[in-house]
């Protein structure tokens, strides 16, 4: 009688999907995941603006892939946000979001006012 042989995965290789979504999710280049803590300042501040609404009034929801929902005062915005490390660029419904690396350095901005 001939018995099949049962080849068992070794233990580390349950370990690889693993440490690959970890290292995707530590990589600089990620930064969704930092966006909800991050841009909510940003973006509660742009609601309370944008609604002519005071701050207590305003209840900002975080939903999936940076976008946001605020509400109050009867009215509603929508923002986008995306965040390179600690900083964060908020974007209202129906504008265009300018990338970091596509942004001028803000020295370049400010000699931009004097000349005027």
């Amino acid at each position: 009688m001939h018995y099949a042989r049962v080849v068992r995965p070794s233990p580390l290789a349950a370990l690889v999907p693993l440490a690959a979504l970890l290292a995707g999710a530590l990589s600089p280049a990620c930064s969704v995941g930092n966006v909800p803590s991050n841009a909510m300042p940003m973006v509660r501040s742009r609601a309370t603006s944008d609604l002519d609404c005071a701050d207590k009034d305003v209840r900002v929801e975080e939903q999936l892939g940076g976008q946001f929902k605020a509400v109050g005062c009867g009215r509603k915005a929508y923002y986008r946000a995306a965040c390179e490390g600690l900083r964060c660029v908020v974007s209202g419904e129906g504008e265009a979001a300018v990338p970091w690396r596509d942004r001028p350095e803000p020295a370049d901005v400010d000699r931009g006012r004097d000349h005027q």
